[in-house]
């Protein structure tokens, strides 16, 4: 099992990414041993180096090396060479853009630490639903306290917090990563497709994109098809990406228009993926490796 990366270290690295060059961290005397050590085995490559024609992905800031979607572990992905982010939005009561997988706060990796004022009445938040949540009340929780289970070599960002789309753009920006891209999804809550939180979040994600001026390195996918078809009005120059989890999901052979796909019939174009896609003018696909849940 591998150590613990504190939120000290983390801030260090997050803040060493600004210089020009990336150096490595060692612990003062007497402090805990640091788990940086995949960026301390890479610590002389510089972030905004190109991998060439072969794009590589680090999906939720690569969870199987730290604490998912953490700022920290963006901050290593760059210094690992990585050509794109991939990470996962979702929207806050009060509006804000967060970047988490789940809809709901996971008691396997968030826990409550204190109300976020005197007597909150939704105290404690962990099993609540992201949508139902301030920000604030989600920056209370420690989403790095524990190992995921299934990583066996994930480092834990300690203490770690949610954070908004609009820092890891900050953070790409502030480290100097300009070929750097974003893969950016727009999460589906649970039976919920198509409905108005949906139009709510991309409209919210776009603007996000386009204010950070990173629209020229993103893309934007989505299982939830009706956020693809809105993005392309209101950002035509977006890139497009169409998720999928398998002829199940897609509904195939099945009668009538599924909500996943933003109102079409999957068995019109003969239940192919890649051909219903192509018709809605998307411009990429991502076909399940295997049987799984969306992710």
């Amino acid at each position: 099992m591998r150590t613990v990366l504190t939120a000290a270290a983390a801030a260090a690295l997050i803040a060493s990414l600004a210089s020009p060059a990336v150096a490595a961290s060692h612990p003062e005397a007497g402090s805990a041993p640091s788990s940086n050590a995949a960026a301390e085995a890479t610590a002389g490559i510089k972030t905004n180096e190109s991998n060439g024609s072969f794009d590589l992905q680090s999906h939720r800031g690569g969870r199987g090396e730290w604490t998912e979607e953490s700022l920290a572990a963006f901050a290593n992905s760059l210094q690992l060479g990585v050509t794109t982010l991939e990470l996962d939005t979702h929207m806050t009561a009060d509006g804000k853009v967060i970047v988490w997988h789940d809809d709901t706060i996971q008691a396997d990796k968030c826990q409550d630490t204190a109300p976020a004022a005197p007597g909150d009445a939704a105290f404690p938040y962990v099993g609540d639903r992201v949508a139902e949540l301030s920000l604030v009340q989600i920056k209370t929780l420690d989403c790095g306290f524990t190992q995921l289970k299934g990583y066996p070599e994930q480092d834990v960002i300690e203490g770690n917090q949610i954070a908004e789309l609009k820092d890891v753009f900050q953070l790409v920006r502030d480290a100097g990563a300009k070929k750097v891209r974003f893969n950016i999804e727009t999460k589906v809550e649970d039976g919920k497709s198509g409905g108005e939180g949906m139009v709510a979040l991309t409209t919210a994600v776009v603007a996000e994109i386009q204010a950070s001026g990173m629209a020229d390195r993103a893309t934007l996918q989505s299982f939830d098809w009706s956020s693809l078809n809105l993005a392309k009005e209101i950002a035509p120059e977006l890139p497009l990406v169409a998720l999928s989890s398998g002829d199940a999901w897609l509904e195939v052979g099945q009668p009538g228009a599924s909500a996943n796909l933003g109102g079409i019939d999957i068995d019109t174009y003969g239940g192919s993926l890649a051909q219903a896609a192509a018709a809605q003018g998307y411009d990429a696909v991502s076909p399940p490796s295997a049987p799984s849940p969306p992710g």
